[in-house]
């Protein structure tokens, strides 16, 4: 019998089969590994089931091909105005191809099918590495799969292993098809993953990841965008219990799995807590993309470091004022509310506290150096760090959230820069979201909202909320604590505020600088968006309908 070959990167996108060789074997040059060899040595089998991973995307540099930027770019959190940045197309309504990850995650979850098709034969060393490595191949398609419903809807479930010749012809399966069969490898993944992992092991799946991607395939389920397919009237409480339950994890000792980022420093800890990783004391991380410390030439920092004098980065995200104006008060009003104290000629006085940490602004100092983004009357004497030109900011801030401030341009210095999947404050928002839904403001909805806020210093809700206003206090809440790790671009979605949200003028701060140095602030539209409710779901791509007529495109395209 003559044995195939395994080729790591035969892929399925959407069912049409490219075979390429991969080196992840570190094979010699024209050696060719079959699968016996391959999956009877132990050693190349965990080689090839690590290779799962790979297809894991962090958010930092998603879109575009030179400088690319984050989904934020696309929401109403920033601005990446240069086309090449790859947000521009989708703000314009466009969206064929665009972030279309098809390909990478079906290849994802066709080697999660190969590995799984070979325990059999697979020499593991004990039962436990054989349960824990399945438990992880589990996770791992859970989470390709949701990544593909969460932009498609419903797209077909592949099980087989598939082969050139094999029927790819597949019809989709509904959404609530695909919400079960991701919760039945949650399931599976939660009950062989270790809860913990010691620091050799930093980045591999544990219990806890697949359980927060279970309250969060829930949430994302029981959203309005899915009323007429998930229909059952305990969806929400299924959502606010699995996120309770990863909130009330215990380690092997008993002790809490996780804990917020809290050493008492206020929102100094929520700006360190994405810098700062588990086995160096922060529990608040669940699951994150591994990698090494990066200096200032990695693009991750590069790209979102402020454009100007003294800092030299691309300053390619620029936080809208729209996103600006959702901070509250520092005494938990909104800046439009009777009392609140927002002062329209001094914008940034008395903010939550978790502003100063997330947006460079004007006056504020980044790296020991005074920021400027203001203009002169005759923008003849710009502010260093504003100039009205393409490579500057267009909105009149810079990203400070995720920017390490020791790491700097022209000098060596390093630091851990996380993108991460799933934090303990997410899962606090999922439960207080969900509980709301289901018995309106409780106590329980109080707590788990100013357990977050707490961290950062930032005061209690508002007492006496009703459950509108709760709904629209947490969807605020999300925006800021969850600002810029692409929940808001999927937060939209889900409840169908794409248009409110996205749709119509964005906006900068135009600040002028008179010659006696007075400031005046002025709120102006610098693009006008499109986004239409069908928009909720992306178009399947023309070129992977083309390849499976038995696909249907999503309704509006």
């Amino acid at each position: 019998m003559i044995k195939k070959s395994i080729y790591i990167f035969l892929a399925l996108a959407s069912f049409s089969m490219i075979s390429c060789e991969d080196d992840f074997l570190d094979r010699a040059p024209g050696l060719n590994l079959d699968e016996e060899k391959v999956f009877t040595i132990f050693e190349n089998a965990q080689r090839f089931h690590v290779d799962i991973y790979s297809h894991l995307q962090d958010g930092f540099n998603r879109l575009g091909n030179f400088q690319p930027v984050p989904m934020s770019s696309a929401a109403d959190e920033s601005d990446s105005y240069m086309g090449y940045h790859g947000t521009q197309t989708l703000n314009f309504g466009s969206y064929d191809g665009v972030d279309n990850q098809l390909f990478n995650y079906y290849s994802g979850i066709r080697k999660a099918n190969i590995f799984m098709s070979k325990l059999e034969v697979i020499p593991f060393p004990d039962e436990k590495t054989k349960e824990g490595m399945v438990g992880e191949a589990h996770f791992l398609r859970a989470f390709y799969y949701f990544e593909i419903i969460k932009r498609y809807g419903g797209m077909p479930i592949i099980e087989e292993v598939l082969n050139p010749g094999n029927n790819l012809m597949y019809p989709r399966n509904s959404y609530k098809e695909c919400v079960e069969y991701i919760l039945a490898d949650c399931e599976s993944a939660i009950s062989t993953l270790p809860v913990n992992r010691p620091d050799n092991e930093m980045g591999r799946t544990t219990k806890g990841a697949a359980m927060a991607l279970k309250a969060r395939m829930l949430l994302y389920a029981a959203s309005p965008l899915w009323n007429v397919e998930i229909t059952n009237a305990d969806k929400w409480q299924l959502a606010a219990d699995a996120a309770k339950a990863v909130i009330d994890l215990k380690d092997e000792n008993g002790a809490p799995m996780y804990e917020l980022f809290n050493r008492g420093n206020g929102a100094a800890d929520y700006e360190r807590l994405f810098f700062t990783r588990r086995n160096n004391g922060n529990n608040e991380v669940i699951f994150y993309k591994h990698q090494g410390p990066i200096d200032f030439n990695n693009q991750q920092i590069a790209v979102w470091a402020p454009k100007g004098d003294g800092f030299d980065g691309a300053g390619a995200v620029a936080p809208t004022q729209n996103f600006v104006d959702l901070f509250e008060m520092s005494n938990g009003k909104l800046i439009g509310e009777s009392g609140s104290g927002y002062d329209a000629n001094n914008p940034y006085l008395n903010r939550d506290p978790r502003f100063y940490k997330t947006i460079i602004y004007n006056g504020s100092v980044w790296q020991g150096i005074t920021v400027e983004t203001f203009l002169s009357p005759d923008l003849t004497s710009n502010g260093k760090h504003r100039k009205i030109l393409a490579e500057y900011t267009s909105t009149g801030y810079y990203v400070r959230k995720y920017l390490p401030e020791e790491v700097k341009t022209k000098t060596t210095v390093q630091a851990y820069h996380n993108w991460i999947y799933f934090r303990l404050a997410e899962m606090y928002l999922n439960y207080a979201e969900a509980m709301n839904e289901v018995a309106g403001p409780t106590a329980e909805v109080y707590a788990a909202l100013n357990e977050v806020r707490g961290r950062s210093g930032v005061v209690d809700m508002p007492a006496g909320l009703s459950k509108e206003q709760m709904r629209l206090r947490i969807m605020n809440e999300r925006a800021i604590e969850l600002s810029f790790e692409e929940h808001r671009w999927w937060d939209a979605r889900r409840w169908k505020k794409g248009a409110e949200w996205f749709g119509g003028e964005i906006f900068e701060m135009y600040i002028v600088k008179d010659g006696t140095g007075t400031l005046s602030y002025t709120k102006k539209p610098i693009d006008v968006r499109i986004y239409r409710d069908y928009m909720d779901l992306y178009p399947i791509p023309i070129s992977e309908m083309n390849k499976n007529p038995l696909l249907q495109q999503n309704p509006g395209w």
